[in-house]
């Protein structure tokens, strides 16, 4: 399963590094450009809601490599994994810090970003502050708009929140 995740990354990384088609206009990736980035800012605002069915929208329910936890997890999986998480979870606060687009065609880009997040728990868990997290993912259009059908992040180090 990890070299699957290593593949996926490693294929992510080389479309990274791909111009976009010729036969593209400025205009058109600027749109593209545009779309994708308001998708990953309602990805951002939807953890926010502690609702894994609400982010499960932002997933391919068919086509999905969520890369979380050494597992390459699909929309079923992740939706299983995520509920006990956000079960746990009183409060989520994020905003991405820097973020880039990459189009690889008129229904695919690559968005990378990083973020800075704050977690609390309605159990005795002290709040955690992530001040640098990162995620990767391919963003495919769909007959119902952008969707991930892959996705990997990293939490990086949290620093406890006193308070």
């Amino acid at each position: 399963m990890r070299a699957l995740a290593a593949v996926a990354v490693l294929l992510l990384v080389f479309a990274c590094q791909a111009p976009p088609p010729a036969e593209m206009t400025e205009a058109e990736i600027a749109q593209i450009e545009a779309e994708v980035m308001q998708f990953s800012e309602a990805w951002m605002d939807v953890w926010a809601k502690n609702d894994c069915e609400a982010g499960a929208v932002f997933l391919h329910p068919d086509n999905l490599s969520f890369l979380w936890s050494g597992q390459a997890l699909n929309r079923a999986e992740w939706l299983e994994a995520c509920i006990p998480i956000v079960a746990n979870r009183e409060s989520f606060s994020g905003s991405w810090t820097e973020t880039s687009v990459q189009v690889l065609s008129r229904d695919a880009a690559v968005f990378v970003g990083t973020y800075s997040s704050t977690f609390s728990y309605v159990d005795d868990t002290p709040a955690r502050h992530y001040p640098s997290s990162s995620q990767m993912g391919l963003v495919e259009r769909t007959a119902t708009g952008w969707v991930f059908t892959t996705i990997a992040g990293d939490s990086g180090s949290f620093e406890v929140v006193e308070g």
